[in-house]
């Protein structure tokens, strides 16, 4: 009887984390010329965080808007499993996926160019930490994105 309990418990947690997974978060997008605040859980890096381990710096603009834009483009066509999903004027976003588990994490950007910034969020969309990727994948990020011409 305790067995059948246990299985139907991690059947139930996995079915909500699959879900969770495949669900866009509602939260995503511009809120009064920002991007969404993190989640109380270590599995995100946001320009906008005031939290030592999830802040990261935002990127300095291009020569203008549109060559921002290519640049920060160009950065994820060179990063593996990913899909842009919406790009619609001063922002994107961007789904990772990790081939072997399925995992996805979202990444938006905000072209700032009143203040000629590039604001940069990324967040896993299930799981309490991430191990450090989103850390990894914006310095990725920035790495290529500053190569760019």
């Amino acid at each position: 009887m305790l067995m059948w309990g246990l299985v139907i418990v991690v059947l139930a947690v996995g079915g909500l984390m699959t879900f969770k997974n495949l669900k866009e978060p509602g939260d995503l997008g511009l809120n009064a010329g920002r991007l969404a605040p993190l989640a109380s859980s270590p599995n995100g890096v946001s320009s906008y965080a005031e939290e030592d381990d999830k802040k990261v710096a935002p990127l300095a603009f291009k020569a203008d808007l549109k060559s921002t834009q290519l640049a920060a483009l160009r950065a994820f066509a060179h990063m593996p499993n990913n899909k842009v999903v919406s790009r619609n004027g001063d922002y994107v976003h961007v789904v990772f996926f990790s081939p072997k588990v399925g995992y996805r994490d979202d990444v938006e950007l905000y072209f700032d160019e009143t203040n000629q910034l590039l604001h940069f969020r990324s967040q896993s969309r299930v799981g309490y930490s991430d191990m450090g990727i989103n850390k990894l994948r914006y310095q990725e990020f920035a790495k290529l994105y500053n190569e760019a011409d």
